[in-house]
């Protein structure tokens, strides 16, 4: 294997189990890979200009308007940190995609066990905790002490395993393990759905069954994904006040489901926020300083937690309409790059990983937390090198 291809071999050997052990440390694993791999491209003459590409381009976009958005931020010193978290995020990823080009035939054979391998291990770690209720967290991190910590320790870890096996199952399917590649998909689910994270619940039913239409209805389907999700994430601040209205919605949740009534209070405190500035928003970083965010709710709870939870709804809270709009351009330019792979598994593969990353980023984390943004970028890099091995 050729000097180029370490710092994509390095990737797709830590990026699953790492995920899942350690999520946080995919933001050095990152940085780290891209660094060498800058590194190689200039000294071989492979490098190229990062913004490539309709989607880069809009990525760059939403980075350029969230920066110009630290102007009227409500603390612009905090919405520059975080810019600056973004930016490095997506050059990173930029410039492994760019790596991702230069892997040759003689690459395959490692790159193909390694992504397989390393996938059935995080599968096998994070069953184990699942199942064990954090036996390995008790016995390694909490020392005995669970006063401090419950299951939800393991929330970030199944989103991670699921973006995971996607990538793991097209190598498989495409090398002609067809009963394999499922059996990866299934043991993803079997293990989210054994946890308590509700958004992972969720994407590991949504996810599957978008990648199942894609891989029967094919180029139809995801024109039509396209044009919903855009639609989506456009009409975000719509549905808190209307259809998910929390007052209208509170009497089908008991004390055991208040999280989720939470939420539903935070979506729409964050909606009634974006129509005081629809257009350019709050400011990046606005979230967690919006005026009234820590108004306490009578079942617990503040009506901002941080972040929204939303991807859809922060991004309209702090970039406002235009923020909105290009992330709606993004999404749908992710679908069209789906439906333009040549072959089906690929384009079903592409599909659950994307339904996968939307999902889970619309009902938990902070869209600007830094080791979700890896996350999303490592996901998108490890899909694109799966999908490389495959052509050669």
């Amino acid at each position: 294997m050729k000097a180029a291809t370490w710092p994509l071999f390095l990737l797709a050997a830590l990026f699953a189990p790492l995920g899942v052990v350690a999520p946080k440390a995919l933001v050095p694993l990152l940085f780290i890979a891209a660094i060498w791999q800058f590194g190689q491209g200039w000294r071989d003459g492979h490098w190229r200009r990062p913004f490539q590409g309709i989607n880069a381009v809009l990525a760059g976009a939403i980075g350029v308007w969230a920066l110009l958005s630290c102007l009227w931020a409500l603390d612009g010193a905090a919405g520059l940190t975080t810019f600056a978290k973004l930016a490095g995020v997506l050059l990173a990823t930029l410039v492994m995609l760019d790596g991702v080009r230069q892997v040759e035939a003689e690459d395959s054979g490692y790159l193909f066990r390694v992504l397989a391998g390393t996938f059935v291990l995080a599968a096998i770690l994070l069953g184990f905790e699942t199942i064990s209720e954090a036996a390995g967290h008790e016995w390694l991190v909490w020392r005995g002490d669970r006063a401090e910590f419950d299951l939800t320790v393991l929330n970030r870890s199944g989103a991670l395993l699921l973006l995971a096996a996607w990538p793991a199952a097209l190598v498989l399917w495409r090398r002609g393990h067809g009963v394999l590649a499922g059996l990866a998909i299934l043991a993803a689910l079997a293990v989210l759905l054994l946890g308590v994270s509700s958004a992972n619940k969720a994407a590991a039913l949504v996810a599957p069954a978008a990648a199942v239409a894609a891989w029967f209805l094919g180029q139809r389907f995801l024109r039509l994904l396209a044009f919903v999700l855009a639609v989506g994430v456009l009409a975000a601040p719509v549905f808190p006040t209307t259809l998910l209205a929390p007052q209208d919605l509170a009497r089908h949740f008991d004390a055991a489901q208040y999280s989720g009534l939470h939420r539903l209070h935070i979506w729409h405190f964050t909606a009634r926020r974006i129509a005081e500035a629809p257009v350019m928003g709050w400011g990046l970083d606005g979230a967690r300083r919006i005026p009234g965010g820590d108004a306490k709710l009578p079942g617990g709870g503040n009506v901002m937690s941080v972040h929204p939870h939303n991807a859809s709804l922060q991004i309209w809270l702090e970039l406002g309409a235009v923020g909105a709009l290009l992330a709606a351009l993004l999404v749908a330019g992710l679908c069209r790059r789906a439906a333009a792979l040549t072959h089906r598994a690929d384009r079903a593969a592409a599909t659950g990983l994307l339904l996968s990353a939307l999902t889970v980023a619309n009902l938990s984390f902070g869209i600007w937390q830094t080791w979700w943004l890896a996350a999303l970028g490592l996901g998108g890099i490890v899909f694109a090198l799966a999908a490389r091995l495959n052509s050669k």
